[in-house]
């Protein structure tokens, strides 16, 4: 009996502190194809659809694939970001490579190229959500406007 009690208080903490983490993100959740993006300056539509350009929305993080695809000629990089979703303002921040050998490297401003063909054009990116569904979400920047389909 008294090894039992000793088990118990051994493991108890340890059970106690497990958590599963879950998401509250509703619609937002999930695997978004960038399908056009509008240019707010000069009102230019580039049509994104026969393109492969994706946004994968999990817990915190937002992957970013697809505009570098090897089949396409490209390097294969992939990219992630944190972001925060209130009310209907999107905020994405810290962008890094996709890369486990090198550490995932941070983007850095000389590398912010690398991140523009996902319709993000700063380190610190801010949204307006005017459109979020099960099946349609447009963000508008300050420069962009995006509109995805969920796929």
């Amino acid at each position: 009996m008294k090894k039992l009690f000793y088990l118990l208080i051994t493991l108890l903490p340890l059970l106690t502190s497990c958590e599963l983490e879950t998401s509250d993100n509703g619609d937002f959740d999930g695997f978004w194809h960038l399908v056009c993006v509008d240019t707010l300056a000069n009102a230019q539509h580039q049509d994104l659809s026969q393109k492969r350009i994706f946004w994968a929305v999990q817990l915190h993080l937002i992957q970013l694939r697809g505009a570098d695809r090897k089949d396409e000629g490209g390097d294969g990089r992939e990219y992630y970001e944190q972001f925060k979703l209130e009310q209907n303002q999107l905020t994405l921040f810290n962008p890094h490579e996709k890369n486990r050998e090198a550490g995932d490297p941070i983007v850095t401003e000389e590398h912010l190229d690398e991140i523009r063909p996902y319709g993000i054009n700063a380190l610190t990116e801010h949204f307006d959500v005017l459109l979020l569904n099960k099946d349609e979400m447009i963000l508008k920047s300050s420069t962009l406007q995006l509109q995805f389909r969920k796929q």
